[in-house]
């Protein structure tokens, strides 16, 4: 399996399996949330690129990440976002053949909308490892 199919698998499935996030958002979508009532968490499309050395095949993907709340007060959104940095940071070490080292937050965005809800996307950056 792909790095980045690995890398997936496991960050949907850890994002999901954290209760304390799922007390904050309706929904962890694996695609578009455009059926989903906010809040909700949509993790986009990873991009990877190769890095490594002599003898290490290894990946480094971006993994986006959009929260979106319909809420004026941002204090269930900046919730989110910490139990979400707290996840990346607990990623199990291995993803199938893959070794997940560094998880870093890349950026992170607050966007109110001429509507009034808010958006916030959250780039992660991870490097992963084949395991051999």
């Amino acid at each position: 399996m792909s790095g980045v199919l690995a890398l997936r698998g496991v960050v949907v499935a850890a994002l999901r399996g954290d209760a304390g996030l799922m007390a904050l958002v309706n929904a962890v979508e694996d695609a578009s949330a455009a059926k989903l009532t906010p809040p909700v968490l949509m993790v986009g499309g990873f991009v990877a690129t190769e890095w490594g050395a002599r003898g290490l095949h290894g990946l480094s993907v971006r993994v986006p990440l959009i929260l979106s709340d319909r809420a004026e007060d941002v204090t269930r959104l900046d919730s989110a976002a910490a139990r979400i940095d707290a996840v990346m940071d607990a990623l199990p070490e291995e993803a199938g053949d893959w070794r997940i080292g560094t998880v870093q937050l890349a950026s992170a965005r607050a966007l109110r909308g001429s509507d009034g809800h808010w958006t916030m996307p959250l780039d992660y950056l991870v490097r992963v490892s084949r395991v051999v």
